[in-house]
């Protein structure tokens, strides 16, 4: 395994970058797969609580973080392979792995392209398409058609109105923001804009725990509901009095919920 001191942030190779990850804790591995707009950071409350089951890997994906490619374009499926590559890197076998939002869209994908890597499967607040046509708001709708027709400048126009943080800062802007952050969270969309696993996940055997908070109001239960029913081997936990954030809004019973579930005895999977 790679050696890095256990709580600190530690740069590894992965293909064609550098990627900045966090291990803690001893037990099973559990990597955790962090959303769309902001990094391993959103793991760190949840991360306290599973620290004491799991060896927990947090990490920074492309465009995010102290992580380093290429400013190049790339897909959810370009984010399975380095998510796969980080897991070789560490010297894992196999680990447990659980995405939410836009990292369960690169879990989902994960799933599908390395099952050799992966032990059990954890979806926060995910969708199998998030972005089809009859769902999507107009504002997102006219970014994913710039996105399509190759229009990376309306994009990012788009994307600093919708976003107005993500838009470059001026002399007197903000201390430490990233003059380019407009076109790295344009990249981070283009990846998932044709993202669909609708009629694919009957091809993962891995055990998996489907968890969504019941108030979410940016990805519907229903798609929970939806993406569980065609997936095998899963359960389902609806979190009452949590929204899309359910990691920071139930942390304790969320990590108590995903402990359980992950270290069921061996009969399971």
């Amino acid at each position: 395994m790679t050696q890095q001191t256990a709580g600190t942030a530690s740069l590894v190779r992965t293909g064609a970058g550098l990627t900045s990850f966090r291990l803690d804790g001893a037990g099973p591995p559990l990597i955790l797969v962090h959303g769309l707009q902001i990094g391993q950071e959103l793991f760190d409350e949840l991360r306290g609580h599973l620290v004491p089951r799991f060896t927990v890997i947090t990490y920074d994906q492309r465009d995010r973080g102290a992580t380093t490619f290429g400013p190049s374009t790339y897909t959810t499926d370009d984010l399975a392979d380095d998510l796969a590559a980080l897991i070789r890197a560490l010297g894992f076998a196999r680990t447990h792995v659980l995405g939410t939002s836009f990292g369960g869209m690169v879990a989902q994908a994960f799933a599908l392209r390395h099952p050799e890597l992966l032990h059990g499967l954890v979806l926060g607040a995910t969708s199998q398409s998030p972005f089809r046509a009859e769902r999507v708001a107009a504002p997102v709708a006219e970014l994913l058609g710039a996105l399509e027709r190759g229009d990376e400048k309306r994009a990012r126009a788009l994307l600093a109105r919708m976003a107005p943080a993500v838009a470059p800062a001026d002399a007197e802007g903000a201390a430490g923001a990233r003059s380019d952050e407009g076109d790295r969270l344009v990249r981070r969309f283009a990846a998932a804009r044709s993202f669909d696993t609708r009629g694919r996940l009957g091809a993962i055997a891995a055990e998996t725990l489907v968890l969504h908070g019941r108030d979410d109001t940016v990805v519907p239960l229903r798609d929970a509901l939806s993406l569980a029913g065609e997936l095998p081997r899963a359960d389902v936990l609806v979190l009452a009095g949590s929204g899309h954030a359910w990691e920071n809004e139930q942390p304790a019973r969320a990590a108590a919920a995903i402990g359980a579930f992950l270290t069921a005895p061996a009969a399971r999977r």
